[in-house]
């Protein structure tokens, strides 16, 4: 995958993220508290500044209540 393309999959899977955490009424803070992660973790997925490992995916799935895939839903 190219830089740019690997960019864009970051930008789209942090949105991701942002919405779903947002729907559930829980801060950047207490969602990266659910995962054992530090407070700006969360932040940092959500502006596209990190990889992420499949088993936080997993974990950040489970804190919100959902399944993986529903992550990658973009």
């Amino acid at each position: 995958m190219g830089k740019k393309m690997s960019k864009v999959f970051h930008k789209k899977f942090g949105q991701r993220v942002r919405e779903l955490r947002r729907e559930r009424g829980m801060t950047q803070e207490q969602l990266s508290f659910e995962i054992g992660a530090d407070n700006s973790y969360i932040a940092n997925i959500e502006n596209a500044h990190r990889d992420i490992p499949l088993s936080r995916i997993r974990m950040i799935a489970k804190a919100l209540n959902v399944e993986p895939f529903e992550l990658l839903k973009f």
